[in-house]
């Protein structure tokens, strides 16, 4: 199978929640990019694929990101969710979150060039 990722996943175990159908869905997040994130399915889930969901991320120090997503993909045990919006503050969050795990700024600058492209075209 071809990988088509083009954003570099950060694994992180971190309690998340997002709000979808007019209720809050407490999840645990395993992994984020700056384009979506990999969250534990609540067990009473029954949304669709299309769903549009807002999501908080709490981070171990205490700080908070927030997305609004789409839900792109879904399994028995996660939910896949793609990034369609994001405020200033909690891109600052997690472009910092991904600058430390991915340890290289050549990388990072052109996953954002790369984030900026496809939201541009959306």
């Amino acid at each position: 199978m071809t990988e088509r990722r083009r954003y570099t996943r950060i694994s992180l175990h971190v309690q998340a929640e997002f709000v979808s159908l007019g209720r809050r869905w407490p999840c645990q997040a395993f992994d984020l990019s700056l384009n979506g994130a990999l969250v534990s399915r609540p067990r009473d889930w029954a949304g669709e694929l299309g769903e549009r969901s807002a999501m908080n991320f709490r981070l171990d120090d205490g700080d908070c990101i927030q997305m609004v997503a789409i839900l792109r993909h879904q399994s028995a045990d996660c939910l896949g969710w793609q990034c369609t919006g994001i405020d200033l503050e909690s891109m600052g969050e997690l472009r910092r979150l991904v600058e430390l795990n991915l340890g290289e700024p050549a990388l990072l600058r052109r996953e954002l060039a790369q984030m900026m492209r496809d939201h541009a075209a959306a």
